[in-house]
Protein backbone atom coordinates (compact mmCIF):
# COMPACT_ATOMS: atom_id res chain seq x y z
CA UNK A 1 0.00 0.00 0.00
CA UNK A 2 1.51 3.41 -0.97
CA UNK A 3 1.05 6.09 1.58
CA UNK A 4 -0.20 9.52 0.25
CA UNK A 5 1.44 12.79 1.11
CA UNK A 6 -1.10 14.43 2.95
CA UNK A 7 -1.72 11.33 5.10
CA UNK A 8 -1.20 12.41 8.79
CA UNK A 9 -0.89 8.58 9.87
CA UNK A 10 2.81 8.82 7.87
CA UNK A 11 3.30 11.84 9.88
CA UNK A 12 3.42 9.35 13.25
CA UNK A 13 6.24 7.72 14.29
CA UNK A 14 5.43 5.62 17.10
CA UNK A 15 8.67 6.01 19.67
CA UNK A 16 10.54 2.98 20.52
CA UNK A 17 10.23 2.29 24.58
CA UNK A 18 13.73 3.55 25.23
CA UNK A 19 12.82 6.26 22.92
CA UNK A 20 9.98 7.25 25.33
CA UNK A 21 11.90 6.76 28.25
CA UNK A 22 14.15 9.12 27.67
CA UNK A 23 11.57 11.91 26.68
CA UNK A 24 10.01 10.77 29.82
CA UNK A 25 13.33 11.61 31.96
CA UNK A 26 13.75 14.55 29.76
CA UNK A 27 10.52 15.95 30.26
CA UNK A 28 10.83 15.27 34.32
CA UNK A 29 14.01 16.78 34.24
CA UNK A 30 12.82 19.98 32.27
CA UNK A 31 10.04 20.34 34.52
CA UNK A 32 12.51 20.21 37.57
CA UNK A 33 14.50 23.58 36.03
CA UNK A 34 11.55 25.30 35.05
CA UNK A 35 10.08 25.73 38.55
CA UNK A 36 11.87 27.44 39.38
CA UNK A 37 14.08 28.83 36.37
CA UNK A 38 17.74 27.66 36.86
CA UNK A 39 19.42 28.88 33.38
CA UNK A 40 22.50 26.68 34.80
CA UNK A 41 21.26 23.48 35.30
CA UNK A 42 19.56 23.58 31.67
CA UNK A 43 22.90 22.74 30.30
CA UNK A 44 22.75 18.94 31.19
CA UNK A 45 19.32 18.68 29.03
CA UNK A 46 21.21 19.64 25.95
CA UNK A 47 23.84 18.94 23.51
CA UNK A 48 26.59 21.42 23.27
CA UNK A 49 25.75 22.03 19.26
CA UNK A 50 22.14 21.75 20.01
CA UNK A 51 20.40 24.28 17.96
CA UNK A 52 17.63 26.28 19.81
CA UNK A 53 15.31 29.01 18.63
CA UNK A 54 13.39 30.61 21.17
CA UNK A 55 11.20 34.06 21.16
CA UNK A 56 12.58 36.30 20.75
CA UNK A 57 15.83 34.72 18.72
CA UNK A 58 15.85 35.24 14.90
CA UNK A 59 18.37 32.74 14.39
CA UNK A 60 18.88 29.37 16.91
CA UNK A 61 21.33 29.25 19.46
CA UNK A 62 23.82 26.35 20.50
CA UNK A 63 23.48 25.60 24.56
CA UNK A 64 25.77 28.20 25.75
CA UNK A 65 23.59 30.79 23.69
CA UNK A 66 20.60 29.14 25.24
CA UNK A 67 21.66 29.32 28.64
CA UNK A 68 22.70 33.11 28.29
CA UNK A 69 19.05 33.66 26.78
CA UNK A 70 17.41 32.35 30.07
CA UNK A 71 20.14 33.91 31.95
CA UNK A 72 19.14 37.30 30.75
CA UNK A 73 15.71 36.24 30.99
CA UNK A 74 16.02 35.34 34.85
CA UNK A 75 17.67 38.86 35.15
CA UNK A 76 14.45 40.73 33.94
CA UNK A 77 11.66 38.05 35.27
CA UNK A 78 13.33 36.43 38.11
CA UNK A 79 9.83 34.32 39.14
CA UNK A 80 9.08 33.18 35.94
CA UNK A 81 7.95 29.27 36.25
CA UNK A 82 6.76 26.92 33.59
CA UNK A 83 4.39 24.70 34.60
CA UNK A 84 4.30 21.33 32.50
CA UNK A 85 0.62 20.89 31.38
CA UNK A 86 1.13 17.51 28.85
CA UNK A 87 3.48 15.63 26.16
CA UNK A 88 3.86 13.44 24.17
CA UNK A 89 6.58 11.34 21.73
CA UNK A 90 6.95 11.06 18.52
CA UNK A 91 10.16 9.17 17.38
CA UNK A 92 13.30 11.67 19.22
CA UNK A 93 10.88 14.43 18.96
CA UNK A 94 9.06 15.06 22.04
CA UNK A 95 6.23 18.17 22.53
CA UNK A 96 6.02 20.02 25.82
CA UNK A 97 3.08 22.18 26.57
CA UNK A 98 3.37 24.31 29.35
CA UNK A 99 1.98 27.12 31.50
CA UNK A 100 4.06 29.72 32.33
CA UNK A 101 3.49 32.48 35.28
CA UNK A 102 5.62 35.56 36.07
CA UNK A 103 4.66 38.91 37.74
CA UNK A 104 5.56 41.83 35.66
CA UNK A 105 5.48 45.32 37.15
CA UNK A 106 3.21 43.88 40.04
CA UNK A 107 0.71 42.50 38.04
CA UNK A 108 0.87 38.32 37.41
CA UNK A 109 0.69 37.11 33.85
CA UNK A 110 -0.05 33.57 32.77
CA UNK A 111 0.42 32.39 28.96
CA UNK A 112 0.40 28.84 27.27
CA UNK A 113 3.30 27.59 24.91
CA UNK A 114 4.67 24.55 23.48
CA UNK A 115 8.52 23.49 23.13
CA UNK A 116 9.14 20.91 20.54
CA UNK A 117 12.56 19.06 21.58
CA UNK A 118 14.62 16.60 19.32
CA UNK A 119 16.38 13.79 21.50
CA UNK A 120 20.00 12.14 20.95
CA UNK A 121 20.92 10.43 24.13
CA UNK A 122 18.46 11.97 26.40
CA UNK A 123 19.42 15.05 25.40
CA UNK A 124 18.16 18.03 23.08
CA UNK A 125 20.05 18.31 19.98
CA UNK A 126 17.24 20.76 18.41
CA UNK A 127 14.67 22.71 19.88
CA UNK A 128 11.56 25.72 19.11
CA UNK A 129 9.50 27.13 21.68
CA UNK A 130 6.22 28.66 20.54
CA UNK A 131 3.91 30.92 22.52
CA UNK A 132 2.20 34.20 21.13
CA UNK A 133 4.23 36.36 21.44
CA UNK A 134 2.19 39.62 20.69
CA UNK A 135 -0.63 38.49 23.43
CA UNK A 136 2.48 38.45 26.17
CA UNK A 137 4.13 41.67 24.72
CA UNK A 138 0.74 43.40 24.89
CA UNK A 139 0.20 41.92 28.81
CA UNK A 140 3.96 43.34 29.74
CA UNK A 141 2.94 46.67 28.08
CA UNK A 142 -0.31 46.75 30.01
CA UNK A 143 1.19 45.85 33.03
CA UNK A 144 4.47 48.77 32.34
CA UNK A 145 1.62 50.77 31.86
CA UNK A 146 -0.54 50.17 34.78
CA UNK A 147 2.53 50.21 36.83
CA UNK A 148 3.13 53.71 35.50
CA UNK A 149 0.16 55.28 36.13
CA UNK A 150 -0.37 53.88 39.61
CA UNK A 151 -3.43 51.94 39.08
CA UNK A 152 -3.23 48.84 40.84
CA UNK A 153 -2.46 45.03 39.14
CA UNK A 154 -5.45 42.61 38.09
Amino acid sequence: MTTAKNDTRAAFELPTQAQLESAARWVQGFAERWNPLDPERLRDLMHPDTRNTIPPMTEPADREGVIAHFVRTKERVPDLVLQVERWAATGDTVFVEWCARATVAGRALTWRGIDRVRLRDGRTYEGEAHWDTRRVAELVSEAMAAAASGTSPR
